[in-house]
């Protein structure tokens, strides 16, 4: 029987952290595996993130023609709104 702890990812990085990694392709299989599967069930803040995160992201996609938005572009609209909760 498994703990809690084994079931989660040795390296340990914040929600918002491990959010931004999965959404830029830096996450590690085991690290999209554990959020995808099992953190957003359990974490109401973090499923309503990724979501928006998502939602944001194909916006800026079908604005730009297909081209990738600014990083810089992306942060300044994610800092705006986390300043508005």
């Amino acid at each position: 029987m498994s703990t809690p702890e084994q079931n989660q990812p040795k390296e340990k990085k914040s929600c918002l952290e491990l959010l931004h990694s999965i959404l830029d392709g830096e996450a590690t299989a085991e690290e999209q595996k554990h959020f995808l599967e099992k953190h957003l069930d359990a974490c109401r803040p973090c499923y309503n993130n990724y979501n928006l995160e998502m939602a944001i992201r194909e916006l800026l996609k079908t604005k730009c023609n297909s081209q990738k938005a600014p990083s810089e572009l992306i942060e300044n609209i994610r800092s705006m709104i986390n300043t508005a909760r």
